[in-house]
């Protein structure tokens, strides 16, 4: 019951860490690939929440304040391989007799050793298929992480108790490493089913050569969000003076980049030597908060005057909804062609400058 507690409780915490961490982790694959692998993403996020469900089934279940008072100062149990003589004095196991097997495997002092074990085996799946590590290096993060674990417990939970709660003992160091190694040798005959990480890779950056929906989002927001962070340590002098350094200077001088398009592998392309391509940030600034927010306040000043009092939160919402439509309906046709109509218009393209990084970075190399 513990077990599925220590789970329960991650199943709660993971989809808030993973909000945390998606951000970043969209920024980083764009910018190292410029595409997101699901695979990959699938891999990384269940490994996140393993660690998550590991952690938790080492700390819980977590005990009164209290109930530890009487406890010794000190739980640490330093005799290797302690976990054969408890078996072997507390088990029913009788070798002769098949009828205590079960029994056997049902005793806490078989199945703890055995948890124990499989804790780690994921973890050496994982660092040998993604990381292709070494078993060297298998035994040691193993063997770190496990010792970071009995590190929790022997500081009661970070000074949170008074008193230790759980027993610190060097054989779950011995069984976790184990399990690493265990997870390490499972792994040889399933990654020969499973592309390498060099072939996710590879697709990865193939992926990346296209500028997908997402990654075009991803521009717009990083974008927004540096602009705006320029506008806060200036303190809000001068708007648009930042507006046109920004969307226009930068990418006159940066080889039609800006710090987000640089960042994610974009550059914006002419189709055609026409001044309408530098009209283009300033048409994005009107469309996508000029408009709807102007249509906004319309409605506020003229439901003043037309609608009685009683039904202007009404109005309003149906504006707000009205307006929330309005992005649904763009981020529709974003991923429906892929193409907006206002790069058709302003004869522009975003094109991907994935290859040409990895082009410098092999002659670097080179």
């Amino acid at each position: 019951m513990n077990y599925i507690f220590a789970i329960k409780t991650a199943v709660i915490i993971f989809p808030i860490l993973a909000f945390l961490f998606t951000g970043p982790f969209i920024l980083y694959q764009y910018h190292k690939f410029s595409s997101i692998n699901p695979l990959k993403t699938i891999l990384i996020y269940s490994f996140i929440f393993y660690l998550l469900c590991a952690y938790f089934l080492v700390i819980f279940p977590l005990p009164s304040k209290e109930s530890v008072l009487n406890n010794p100062d000190w739980m640490i149990q330093i005799i290797p391989f302690h976990f054969i003589f408890d078996f072997i004095r507390q088990t029913p196991l009788v070798i002769g007799k098949p009828i205590t097997y079960i029994k056997a495997i049902l005793d806490p002092s078989f199945y703890v050793v055995a948890f124990n074990i499989l804790l780690m085996v994921p973890l050496g799946m994982f660092l040998r298929y993604y990381y292709n590590f070494s078993l060297k290096k298998i035994i040691k993060t193993t063997l770190l992480i496990s010792c970071f674990f009995e590190f929790t417990q022997l500081t009661r939970l970070y000074g949170i108790y008074p008193k230790p709660y759980r027993l610190c003992d060097i054989d779950d160091l011995i069984l976790n490493t184990l399990g690493g190694v265990v997870g390490y040798l499972w792994m040889k005959d399933l990654e020969k089913k499973l592309p390498s990480k060099k072939e996710l890779e590879a697709s990865a950056y193939q992926k990346g050569e296209k500028i997908s929906p997402l990654r075009r989002i991803t521009l717009f927001f990083l974008d927004l969000f540096l602009y705006t962070t320029l506008i806060i340590i200036t303190k809000g002098k001068h708007p648009v003076l930042l507006f046109i350094i920004y969307f226009t200077t930068i990418p006159i001088c940066y080889q039609n980049k800006t710090l987000g398009s640089a960042f994610l592998n974009i550059r914006l392309k002419k189709e055609k030597q026409t001044p309408l391509y530098y009209i283009r940030p300033y048409f994005l600034y009107f469309y996508y908060f000029i408009l709807p927010y102007t249509l906004l306040w319309i409605v506020n000043i003229l439901g003043d005057i037309i609608f009685p009092y009683s039904i202007l939160a009404f109005i309003d919402i149906f504006t707000l909804l009205v307006i929330f439509m309005f992005y649904i309906a763009n981020i529709f046709i974003l991923f429906l062609k892929k193409t907006p109509f206002y790069d058709k218009y302003f004869y522009t393209k975003l094109e991907s400058t994935i290859k040409e990084k990895r082009n410098k970075i092999k002659d670097k190399t080179v």
